[in-house]
């Protein structure tokens, strides 16, 4: 009887001793759980929070853009311009599952990436553009799942000339946003 009760209290020890027991931080798990709550939002709701979303992003995303043109090669404007290796697109990309471009005139005829009300937008800008119209932001709903967010860079900025050669200065940002994706920041804490 008591080489029973050793040789469990021994396979026991054994056991704890040896399992692979990883400790996980209970507020990011937590945080993760809260992103799958059912939420009932309503479409003002979300239309109100595309246009949030939008307007914070194509602003940091403007900023960054100024920053990092200054005193760059020309080597390094083309892939800026390309939106190439650039630390706050790749980041906010993944935060919140973006696909962000920078589209100016030439787009309209070459860019076969883009959706057809996307196309349809940049040609207004264009046009408006043209006709030295004010520019302002647009939002377009693509399907019942995406929403595409187009804001123009300001004419003084430069971008349009430095990047597309473009004598009106003429740039947007386009921000293609998941429907899902927009529904989880609702509420969330900054």
């Amino acid at each position: 009887m008591k080489i029973k009760i050793l040789l469990i209290g021994s396979v026991v020890a054994i056991n704890l001793c040896c399992t692979n027991v990883e400790r996980l931080d209970t507020g990011q798990v937590k945080d993760e759980m809260e992103g799958y709550k059912i939420k009932r939002v309503s479409p003002a709701q979300i239309s109100e929070q595309v246009e949030t979303l939008g307007s914070e992003i194509s602003i940091a995303l403007t900023n960054d853009f100024e920053k990092q043109m200054k005193d760059v090669s020309q080597g390094r404007t083309e892939e800026i311009c390309q939106l190439k290796n650039m630390a706050l697109i790749d980041s906010l990309s993944k935060t919140y599952n973006l696909k962000i471009r920078l589209l100016g005139q030439p787009d309209i005829g070459s860019n076969n990436s883009l959706y057809v009300k996307e196309k349809e937008v940049l040609e207004a800008y264009a046009d408006n553009a043209m006709r030295k119209l004010p520019l302002s932001t647009n939002i377009q709903s693509i399907g019942d799942s995406l929403f595409i967010y187009t804001a123009p860079i300001s004419a003084n900025k430069g971008v349009g000339k430095l990047c597309f050669s473009d004598d009106s200065g003429f740039a947007i940002w386009s921000i293609v946003m998941e429907k899902s994706a927009v529904v989880k920041t609702i509420g969330m804490k900054k």
